[in-house]
């Protein structure tokens, strides 16, 4: 038990000290707080001191203007009290901010450098809450630092040095009961740092669960499931509910016992006290502002021994905090990494191999080679590897075997800011940000000029459906571009890679999602994208693919074919089957919308 308090104590400095580093641009505000807290803590100890004078010295004198004196005494140094603390709030409340906001700024940074891999084993709405919740977390810890620990510290020295000169053996008698609070306080503690554990994780669930829901609206209500939403919702509230229903009966009876304790010495301050002033040992005055001092010595103490609930709570969210920033990214630049000035974009896959978990292989030695502005297909049913071939392209991952090359470099040996700016991508689903038509252009080349971003929007086809906009190339898309049809998302994302104008292009099933109509606009688009560039096509609909210079064909995680178009469908093989596959079933599709049109 007593090893266990040492490790939480231990735990604490740890946690405190790594966040203290954050401090030391403002080292200066840190020793200027520390003055501040002290001079308002010997302000707020004046009090009872000139009670003692008033009782002891100036009402047994009956000596008016020395009671006048005292009274402006009191007021000045209430007033200054007061705007003291006002200026220890501000620059506390400056000093908490600004170190949050390095905080917040590194852990934002870490996360977009660390590899996809994190992204694939962390919810969205764990990480909004690490962004947000968990780091203001910090602001309880460092507020507890600031205006607990330290304030309730100095005032309780403050208080000691005072009590012991004003009486030392009534003093020392009211210290008896400080064992039986720490019991207490340390019973209470730990139960409240479990549920506040739980309670972490089911509120990082629920708003996974809303960001699931809230990005996949028009799932709901296509499929009718706002009932069975609702529901769910409703649960995992209640659960929540339940468990912050504990938390605060928890909280509840800690300060109920703790409030006990302190109550107690203050009875034998009186009786001990009472005795010594009959017996003419103590005046009336040092008795009162003893058993102020000491109910003050008590606020301290249990406001530092109440306060480790709130400090393990804080602490929780802070280890979640710092297991991020601690989190190694898998994928990072070698020391000599090379940076690319002139990419021809030969790109070579060498018995490569891949799995996302180890268990299950995704690719299986995997061997192809793109020339120089060839254009390539990658067919193959759902889940057998084909995105993932792109994916180890622009290195999202590595290969657990084998080797990709690109222009003969292994692209573990070129620094990955130089191999990703070399690298369009064109996804199923287009990825725009909550911003105008012309900043989403312009991601694509952050130093391009208006000029630039028009020229390339012409070229993507979407020019004069952007000028038809009351705001054109200033419209607001919305929240994931969701005032753009999905043929106007892609071709904005067209214009994006066209401004970047990349010797290596990747479309991974552009039209996929399309109508025949925004189908046709959007490959009107890519006919330009793709000239002169090395492009890797993922196609789900074969028509895409017939006039790309070479197709491979991915089942299973392994190439079970490889040839032109008409090459492959000549070897009536696995491509020439999943060929007539597909536009067999789009036949039968419209020659059953045809018969339902004549009935």
């Amino acid at each position: 038990m007593r090893g266990e308090r040492v490790q939480k104590f231990r735990r604490f400095l740890h946690k405190t000290a790594r966040i203290m580093r954050y401090a030391k641009p403002q080292w200066k505000l840190c020793v200027w707080l520390f003055i501040l807290t002290g001079f308002l803590s010997l302000l707020s100890l004046v009090g009872p001191y000139m009670v003692k004078i008033l009782l002891d010295d100036v009402i047994p004198s009956k000596n008016l203007g020395l009671l006048f004196n005292l009274i402006a005494i009191f007021i000045i140094i209430f007033v200054v009290k007061g705007l003291l603390a006002i200026y220890h709030s501000y620059q506390t409340t400056q000093f908490v901010e600004n170190l949050i906001f390095d905080v917040k700024t590194q852990l934002f940074s870490h996360i977009e450098n660390l590899d996809m891999s994190f992204f694939h084993s962390k919810k969205v709405g764990d990480m909004l809450y690490r962004l947000d919740e968990d780091v203001y977390s910090m602001d309880d810890v460092l507020n507890i630092v600031v205006n607990v620990i330290l304030l309730e510290s100095l005032t309780a020295i403050f208080i000691l040095i005072i009590c012991l000169k004003l009486n030392w053996q009534i003093t020392l008698a009211s210290l008896g009961f400080f064992p039986f609070y720490l019991i207490a306080q340390h019973y209470f503690s730990e139960k409240i740092n479990r549920q506040k554990e739980k309670l972490v994780q089911k509120s990082s669930d629920l708003l996974s669960f809303l960001e699931e829901n809230l990005s996949s609206m028009a799932a709901i209500k296509a499929f009718v499931l706002e009932a069975l939403k609702l529901r769910e919702f409703q649960r995992k509230s209640k659960k929540l509910i339940h468990l912050d229903l504990k938390m605060d009966l928890l909280e509840s009876s800690s300060s109920t016992v703790v409030a006990l304790i302190t109550f107690i010495p203050l009875l034998l301050i009186l009786w001990f006290g009472s005795v010594k002033v009959m017996a003419g040992v103590l005046t009336i005055g040092s008795l009162i502002a003893i058993y102020t001092y000491i109910s003050k010595l008590f606020e301290p103490i249990a406001t530092l021994g109440s306060v480790n609930v709130g400090l393990q709570s804080a602490l929780v969210s802070v280890d979640r905090v710092f297991a991020v920033i601690d989190t190694k990214a898998k994928i990072h630049d070698k020391p000599n990494a090379a940076e690319l000035h002139h990419v021809k974009g030969d790109i070579s896959f060498k018995n490569v191999a891949f799995s996302y978990n180890h268990d299950e292989p995704i690719l299986q030695n995997i061997n192809l080679h793109i020339q120089s502005g060839e254009i390539i297909g990658l067919v193959g049913p759902s889940g057998a590897g084909k995105t993932t071939i792109g994916n180890l392209i622009c290195r999202f991952f590595d290969p657990q075997k084998g080797n990709i090359l690109l222009d003969g470099l292994d692209l573990r040996d070129i620094q990955l800011f130089s191999l990703r700016k070399n690298i369009g991508i064109v996804s199923q689903e287009a990825i725009l940000f909550n911003t105008t038509i012309k900043e989403n252009i312009r991601f694509g080349n952050m130093v391009a000029t208006d000029e630039d971003i028009i020229q390339a929007a012409k070229l993507a086809n979407m020019h004069d459906f952007i000028m038809g906009l009351e705001k054109g190339y200033n419209t607001p898309v919305g929240e994931r571009g969701v005032r753009l049809s999905g043929g106007e998302k892609q071709r904005i994302s067209i214009a994006r890679v066209l401004l970047r104008n990349p010797p290596i292009l990747i479309l991974d099933e552009p039209t996929s999602a399309l109508d025949a109509i925004s189908e046709a606009k959007v490959q009107k688009a890519l006919e330009y994208a793709t000239k002169g560039r090395t492009v890797l096509i993922i196609a789900h609909r074969l028509s895409t693919i017939r006039h790309v210079d070479k197709i491979f064909v991915i089942k299973d995680g392994r190439i079970v074919e490889e040839g032109p178009f008409t090459t492959l469908m000549r070897k009536h093989g696995a491509f020439y089957t999943y060929y007539n596959k597909q536009f067999g079933t789009e036949k039968r599709s419209a020659r059953a919308v045809s018969q339902r049109a004549v009935a």
